[in-house]
């Protein structure tokens, strides 16, 4: 009698696990994350508001980081961002005046016509998740604070390429356009986007569309509840 309570008793927490990991599977929806107005996603906390930002003036409403990035919190999912460029002094700031605009890459001796993302000074913007996700598309704006769809006075939008956790080869070289819809999502856990072409063009990040990825344990839980149920019908039949 006890033996078979005790089997019970485990298979009741086996069916338990898989349920509860099977929950956070199916709760894996998309989440957006939007960086231009209306209706942008604020960063947490280590930034200014409009005045300097390494060098050229921003508008009052628009955002600069304090020297480590931006940070988002949305729907469970958290992200650092960052901006980098060839002499390793960039600073991140969120264009929120006027709309179509977002992300961009501010670098030493630049012009606020240059709050974009741009190849000649090897300008590129990280985002890391800190856990595993699978990216699923971006929005892009060019730098006259338009849709890429419209050429403006800075330029095409042109090209990036994407660079996933480190690698020093890119996954791809991609068109920025908005609403930039990957046809397969990319999995991983940082994401370096880096303007190629052209020379006189650029782009800001609208918004950026992730899904959560369940983890080993998480699935080796699924495992077990599926494996519970299975010998709980067996049992019945």
């Amino acid at each position: 009698m006890l033996n078979k309570n005790v089997r019970k008793a485990v298979k009741g927490v086996f069916v338990t696990l898989g349920l509860l990991a099977l929950a956070g599977t199916v709760n894996a929806v998309p989440v957006t994350i939007t960086f231009q107005n209306p209706n942008a996603d604020l960063p947490t906390g280590g930034f200014t508001t409009g005045g300097n930002c390494n060098g050229p003036s921003i508008s009052g409403s628009d955002l600069c980081e304090t020297g480590a990035g931006l940070n988002y919190l949305k729907s469970g999912l958290s992200v650092n961002v960052t901006a980098d460029n060839t002499d390793n002094d960039a600073f991140l700031m969120q264009d929120l005046a006027p709309s179509n605009s977002g992300l961009a890459v501010i670098s030493p001796g630049e012009t606020s016509s240059d709050d974009q993302v741009q190849v000649f000074s090897g300008e590129s913007i990280l985002f890391d998740f800190g856990s595993r996700v699978d990216l699923l598309g971006f929005d892009f704006n060019n730098g006259s604070d338009r849709n890429c769809s419209s050429t403006g006075t800075e330029g095409d939008c042109g090209f990036f390429d994407l660079f996933i956790d480190g690698a020093s080869g890119s996954a791809g070289n991609f068109g920025a356009i908005d609403d930039l819809a990957f046809g397969t999502a990319f999995s991983g856990t940082t994401f370096r986007v880096a303007h190629t072409s052209p020379n006189d063009g650029g782009f800001a990040i609208g918004s950026v569309t992730v899904a959560s990825v369940p983890e080993p344990g998480t699935l080796a839980l699924l495992g077990l509840g599926l494996a519970g149920l299975s010998l709980t019908r067996r049992r019945k039949s």
